[in-house]
């Protein structure tokens, strides 16, 4: 591999790492591996199937698929995937990822240092270094690969590598949690990860075609491979954020996703392991929040055909996200479980699809029922968790095969894949 591609492939893989790795991402791995304690190996199996696969196929699809996220749901239904690809920057942008960005800063970053510091301020002084960061498009990869991913990585090993020579002499207990490898995959969906990398793969096309990376197999290899790259970073940092976690000496009932980084930084450092996790939080989620602004201002430019411009988008996303950040990271994490558990079987059915039938199976029908039948499975489970108190939904979700992990999508997605493309093979192309 020549010397250029491979500075290009290093240079978005170290981008691509600092846009995946937020506020979820620091602190959902260290709280799994404190929930799961000596089987903290099953729960980060679990997490690392949605939390960094299942993002780097989600880069993989819309790489051999086109430019946009649009070009990878086409193969459904070209309505249907401008409708999803809405749904999923709305998640990812002003509704849940960003704002939950915001509310990190303040809880983890500021409020342990400063008690009395107001929210709306913090998020107002955030919000406003994300959009002084995000008015140019073309730079976004620059500032990050070059700038903020080797700074973040170097306070990462920081905190991590110490808790390898301290965690190992306590005496950890047993985790009480059952299906501890169904927990993790759930969890992962917290991250957001897989409906960032449809936005983020955007970004990083248009990377490799800044750097003359145009031809459809360099392009998809120059991709990948930073995804990948960006892959191998996340499963040694997330690998030790589960093992502090997982040797903490704190209580576990007092303790909460925000207040544990902030206990074990303090055991390791004393009170300078506070300004430690503050500036980790900072650099981790100005970063993620830089590239998810970007990328959804960027969506909603194409979708409004040029009406709402990308600088105008930029404004009104961040000035919403400081909005919805005043509620806390608790909050957000609470509204958003829901909406997650039926917009990821969804995407992820997609993507799968497409990436293990897309050469053999041209008929978007299939694809189309397939992706039908996932949103109104998942949609059992979104009416089921808004209103609990009504047994018929609950009873229908508890029928399904695999409910108990939050897989019940699975089986009636594969199912009527199969069907379809027998009820419709007259239609199918095969090589």
């Amino acid at each position: 591999m020549e010397a250029r591609k491979r500075r290009t492939i290093l240079f978005l893989g170290m981008a691509l790492f600092a846009m995946f790795f937020g506020a979820g991402n620091l602190l959902l791995p260290a709280y799994l591996g404190l929930q799961t304690r000596t089987d903290w190996t099953a729960t980060f199996a679990g997490f690392s199937l949605t939390a960094i696969l299942a993002p780097v196929l989600a880069i993989f699809a819309v790489a051999v698929s086109g430019n946009y996220f649009t070009d990878l749901g086409a193969r459904a239904n070209v309505k249907l995937a401008y409708v999803l690809a809405t749904v999923n920057v709305l998640c990812i942008g002003p509704l849940i990822a960003l704002p939950r960005a915001g509310a990190s800063v303040f809880e983890v970053a500021i409020q342990p240092i400063i008690p009395h510091a107001q929210p709306v301020w913090v998020c107002v002084l955030f919000f406003g270094a994300v959009m002084a960061a995000s008015l140019s498009l073309n730079r976004i990869t620059a500032i990050l690969g070059k700038i903020f991913t080797p700074i973040l990585l170097i306070f990462l090993a920081i905190l991590i590598i110490p808790g390898f020579f301290v965690g190992s002499e306590v005496n950890i207990p047993p985790t009480v949690i059952e299906d501890r490898f169904y927990v993790g995959f759930n969890e992962g969906y917290q991250t957001m990860d897989v409906l960032a990398g449809l936005i983020f793969a955007v970004l990083l096309i248009a990377g490799a075609n800044r750097k003359s990376y145009t031809h459809i197999n360099e392009r998809v290899e120059v991709v990948v491979k930073a995804a990948l790259l960006s892959a191998f970073c996340m499963i040694l940092v997330y690998g030790g954020l589960f093992y502090l976690g997982a040797h903490a000496t704190v209580n576990v009932s007092n303790t909460t996703r925000s207040s544990l980084l902030v206990q074990i930084a303090t055991q390791h450092f004393g009170n300078s392991g506070i300004y430690l996790i503050s500036i980790l939080m900072i650099l981790a989620c100005l970063t993620t929040a830089i590239a998810l602004t970007a990328g959804s201002a960027n969506f909603f430019e194409r979708l409004t055909k040029g009406k709402l411009g990308y600088i105008e988008g930029v404004i009104s996303i961040t000035l919403v996200s400081t909005l919805l950040a005043i509620i806390g990271v608790d909050g957000i994490i609470d509204y958003a479980a829901a909406t997650l558990n039926f917009i990821y079987p969804v995407t992820l059915v997609l993507i799968l699809s497409v990436l293990l039938f897309g050469k053999i199976i041209h008929n978007q029908k299939p694809y189309f029922i397939t992706l039908i039948v996932t949103m109104v499975v998942s949609l059992i489970r979104l009416v089921a968790n808004w209103f609990p108190s009504e047994d018929f939904f609950t009873q229908l979700l508890n029928m399904l095969p695999l409910a108990r992990f939050n897989l019940e999508w699975v089986l009636p997605a594969i199912l009527t894949f199969i069907i379809s493309c027998f009820a419709l093979g007259r239609n199918l192309n095969r090589k």
